[in-house]
């Protein structure tokens, strides 16, 4: 009886700590609440945000109207492009997400080029870039053609990745290194290096290709202080993404916490060594956010998971 007690409070143990496991365990109450808010503020709030989108399309699809894409943008369109940015934190802010404490002080593109999100969690993370000034990133080709958000992304100037293309990931690192080398003024740079999400129980493993520039970079902690943990989109949970949406808006309010970190300057070992520099820059975040390291891939996590679903 005792090895088997042991065995179920280390099993216990090991989900609670699991950085890919979530359970959402809602009261009568919350079930309740949650009714009342999705028949009553829901529609209100898709309708609000769905408005505040459109709008920023049409800005977005008038500022890229002859607009030079290899060039960071200047003039009329730096303001226009700034106010696209203020109306996707407004989208977010209609569905709930009103309050985001920000700690800490947010370097200038001067002091630190490129901004390092984590830990990743989910799509909301979204969130980030809409706090910090709306900087680029590095995203999808196809996802130009989303109905909507596509001329958003272009008029950030986001550097664009295909899969089909064999030289394109070679191709992203050297506009990365253009850009963030550049002493034309383009905007900072954000990246979520972890390339998969969690429930911020940990910080996974950082990919090195937004640290090849070797410049200085601004360590952002991302978290959302909220009962139940709606926000987290990752590999062992039993509801998807349309129930993780769903259960996030019908709550009255969604917190967030952003917290800017001291700058950290790589060294010259690290300029030369990509990986190196990534890994000790995680280390800082986590030690920060008081989570251990999991250096478990996403292609592993992936495995593991889908092989556990199969089993199942």
């Amino acid at each position: 009886m005792e090895e088997n007690e042991k065995e179920q409070i280390l099993k216990k143990n090991a989900d609670e700590n699991d950085p890919f496991r979530v359970r959402l365990r809602f009261s009568i109450m919350d079930w309740i609440k949650m009714i009342t808010i999705g028949v009553t503020l829901v529609p209100v709030r898709v309708m609000c945000s769905f408005l505040s989108l459109v709008i920023a399309w049409i800005l977005a699809s008038i500022g890229l109207i002859g607009m030079d894409r290899s060039k960071p943008v200047t003039g009329w369109r730096k303001p226009l492009q700034k106010f696209v940015g203020f109306l996707g934190r407004t989208s977010m802010f209609c569905i709930g997400f009103h309050y985001v404490k920000q700690t800490g002080r947010q370097c200038s593109k001067d002091e630190a080029p490129v901004l390092v999100v984590a830990p990743h969690s989910s799509f909301f993370d979204a969130l980030a870039i809409f706090c910090t000034g709306f900087p680029y990133f590095v995203n999808r080709e196809e996802n130009k053609s989303v109905p909507f958000v596509g001329k958003c992304i272009e008029f950030n100037q986001a550097i664009f990745v295909s899969r089909e293309d064999p030289n394109s990931r070679h191709n992203t690192v050297e506009e990365i290194s253009r850009r963030t080398q550049s002493k034309d003024p383009w905007s900072q740079f954000v990246i979520y290096p972890e390339g998969a999400t969690s429930n911020r129980k940990a910080v996974l493993h950082f990919k090195p290709g937004g640290f090849i520039p070797g410049v200085t970079v601004q360590p952002v902690l991302l978290k959302y202080p909220n009962h139940h943990d709606t926000i987290s989109w990752t590999w062992d949970q039993p509801h998807g993404v349309a129930l993780c949406i769903l259960y996030t808006v019908c709550q009255l309010h969604v917190y967030a916490e952003i917290e800017f970190l001291p700058p950290y300057t790589p060294s010259e070992e690290e300029k030369k060594n990509p990986q190196l520099f990534a890994d000790n820059v995680r280390k800082v975040m986590a030690d920060a956010a008081g989570v251990p390291l999991c250096d478990m891939s996403f292609e592993q996590a992936k495995a593991k998971y889908t092989k556990n679903k199969k089993e199942q």
